[in-house]
């Protein structure tokens, strides 16, 4: 019984680390505009972004 605790104890604090580096995830969603030979070409696109401190 004692293990289950203590296994639940680590999986809690790693899930709580988790959140924590999760938590400065930053997503970007849009459209691109490309010019070619054949004109104008629209792609969308997602970004995410991990922001790591300082001024962004």
């Amino acid at each position: 019984m004692k293990i289950k605790k203590s296994l639940f104890v680590i999986v809690a604090v790693f899930f709580l680390f988790l959140l924590a580096a999760c938590g400065s995830a930053h997503t970007n969603v849009g459209v691109d505009m490309r010019f070619g030979p054949n004109g104008p070409h629209v792609s969308p696109h997602v970004g995410v972004d991990f922001y790591g401190g300082g001024r962004h």
